[in-house]
């Protein structure tokens, strides 16, 4: 089976993206709360922030079901379980004692004025998990953080392997996918829209959402024929979510001041995140697969860079922020110290076995640029 280059690129390029769309809303203040905030709001933040939220995840999400149709076809399901957990859920607990409460103790200090201790932190931290309230995490108390994704990831690959395994004991349900046009796969937004109105919601999206995009990614994007059509309609399907983005989130969501735009429920925000990823997949195919030695690299480091980049990126902005120094140049700051800061923490944990195990990186690799 040829590899997919472009489904590894994607991936750590959406990871990389982080650092900036983190940074970003720090200085998006009025509009969203964060761990630490500017006193500065700005526009062009705002804007840039809303563009990536609205399809950054379910890209994720869409190139995870895809790498499970890719991983089933050489994996029994056994196995297919044991690395969730391993490169998963194992993680996940990791993270959550050893990367949340730093960011925790950052967002303690810039909001309540909190003095003490790292260890006080950390304290409370777990001891208001009884009083669990997302909302409450930029304040210091109990969150999972940025490491929801992990574990909805873990929940939705556990619950679509067992939907997976139930279609194929199903011989009379047999759908033929291959001749799926562009349309169709335009209109999927619709059952995405419709989910995401259902449940709570994290970065705009409900988790039943995120787990039918999930599945869309494992039999529909992972056909050959549906990545041969997105390449052909790449710059159709590019043009359509650059206009849609201008066109609905920016003059009609943040200029005209039509907030209902900017949100999950709203059915532009879906269409325009659902353009923007079957954008992504036919620009990806059609531009970015290919691997080197770098590409290589970076697909490696993506994981645990996500898990630990946000703790390092909310300690810089604490300290930046106080900087009198223009926002554009706080914003660099953040993004370039933070950036290297986590790669060189990456390069200690890998060399470290059983750190490296907490983290989901499974076998060491000399990996150089």
């Amino acid at each position: 089976m040829v590899r997919l280059h472009y489904i590894d690129n994607l991936r750590w390029m959406c990871i990389l993206l982080l650092f900036p769309v983190h940074a970003a809303t720090i200085f998006c203040a009025g509009w969203y709360g964060y761990y630490v905030s500017s006193d500065y709001s700005s526009a062009a933040a705002h804007c840039f922030y809303v563009s990536v939220l609205t399809w950054i995840m379910p890209l994720l999400f869409c190139v995870a079901g895809m790498s499970t149709k890719f991983a089933l076809q050489k994996r029994t399901s056994r196995v297919y379980l044991k690395e969730r957990i391993t490169k998963l859920l194992v993680p996940f607990l990791a993270g959550m004692v050893l990367i949340c409460p730093i960011i925790a103790y950052y967002a303690m200090k810039f909001h309540t004025g909190y003095t003490g201790s790292f260890f006080g932190a950390f304290v409370h931290f777990f001891s208001s998990i009884q009083n669990i309230d997302a909302r409450k995490g930029i304040y210091g108390d109990f969150s999972v953080e940025h490491l929801w994704f992990i574990i909805f990831l873990f929940i939705i690959s556990i619950a679509a392997l067992g939907v997976i395994l139930l279609g194929q004991k199903q011989k009379r349900l047999h759908f033929n996918l291959k001749n799926v046009n562009i349309l169709v796969m335009g209109l999927l937004f619709i059952p995405v829209w419709l989910l995401n109105l259902v449940g709570f919601r994290v970065a705009e999206y409900s988790f039943l959402s995120f787990f039918v995009m999930f599945l869309i990614g494992y039999y529909l994007l992972a056909m050959d024929s549906v990545q041969v059509q997105l390449e052909k309609f790449w710059a159709v399907l590019l043009t359509a979510w650059i206009i849609l983005t201008i066109g609905g989130i920016w003059i009609w969501g943040i200029i005209l001041g039509h907030s209902e735009i900017l949100w999950g429920n709203s059915a532009i925000f879906v269409l325009t995140g659902w353009i923007g990823v079957l954008a992504l997949m036919g620009a990806g195919r059609h531009l970015f697969n290919f691997t080197n030695n770098f590409a290589t690299y970076m697909g490696a480091a993506a994981y645990p860079v996500y898990i630990i980049h946000q703790a390092i990126l909310v300690a810089i902005a604490y300290y930046v922020v106080m900087l009198t120094i223009p926002p554009a140049l706080q914003f660099a700051a953040i993004v370039i110290v933070s950036f290297l800061l986590t790669f060189a923490c990456y390069e200690i944990i890998r060399r470290i076995p059983f750190v490296r195990a907490l983290f989901g990186i499974a076998s060491p690799k000399n990996i150089t640029l």
